[in-house]
């Protein structure tokens, strides 16, 4: 974020608060169109949080982007992938979506979202996700039963967003990037940090975020 932050298209507009700390907000400004920049915190219910406050101060479409974990270890580091579904393994989306084990993503925001990727060349797979908020325990043996269930990637946020989309009939454009690997054979975890080189810098996300924001 220091790079997105340190550019004079970026104008601090206000802060979020929590009993913890404020989270910044800025304007970013791109030619004649301004867009809301805002952390999107770590876990369902930071973020969810997050999104209630952004939307009651005017936000009327969302999109976002994070890292996400791996469990299908031929998925490469730094994968553009687009979640089609979710296994519900949180709290936070039971409180705005009836409960159920799984949650599809809004298929035509997935459409939307791809059609955008496609003109720009984008180079991205679609998977389905498993959201937990126990990242300590991801065991060998939930891994396993989730990539049997079809996940080939883990987070902590993206049911609870897809419901929260729901509940609010708000536009709502998830993407991720691929980070760690949680490796079930070998029962390690992988950071993998040296395939995460600067050739696709978090900044870049970024830019192709502000791509979906100018063409959705």
């Amino acid at each position: 974020m220091a790079e997105i932050i340190a550019s004079e298209n970026c104008i601090w507009v206000g802060e979020q608060h929590s009993i913890n700390q404020s989270y910044p907000v800025y304007l970013y400004k791109d030619g004649d169109r301004d867009y809301t920049i805002a952390r999107a915190e770590l876990g369902a219910t930071n973020c969810i949080g997050a999104l209630e406050e952004l939307m009651a101060n005017g936000v009327k479409k969302v999109i976002l982007f994070g890292s996400c974990g791996v469990l299908d270890k031929s998925i490469p580091a730094h994968q553009v992938i687009v979640p089609t579904s979710a296994i519900r393994d949180e709290g936070t989306s039971y409180h705005y979506a009836p409960s159920a084990d799984e949650i599809e993503i809004n298929p035509q925001s997935i459409k939307k979202l791809i059609r955008v990727f496609d003109q720009a060349n984008v180079d991205y797979m679609t998977a389905k996700t498993w959201t937990t908020d126990g990242f300590f325990r991801e065991t060998p043996n939930k891994t396993k039963h989730r990539l049997e269930m079809g996940c080939q990637v883990v987070d902590m946020e993206c049911s609870a967003v897809a419901a929260w989309a729901q509940y609010r009939h708000t536009e709502t454009y998830h993407f991720f990037y691929t980070a760690d690997h949680v490796d079930i054979e070998d029962k390690k975890w992988r950071p993998r940090r040296l395939e995460r080189t600067a050739a696709h810098p978090v900044y870049s996300f970024f830019e192709l975020a502000l791509y979906l924001a100018k063409n959705l």
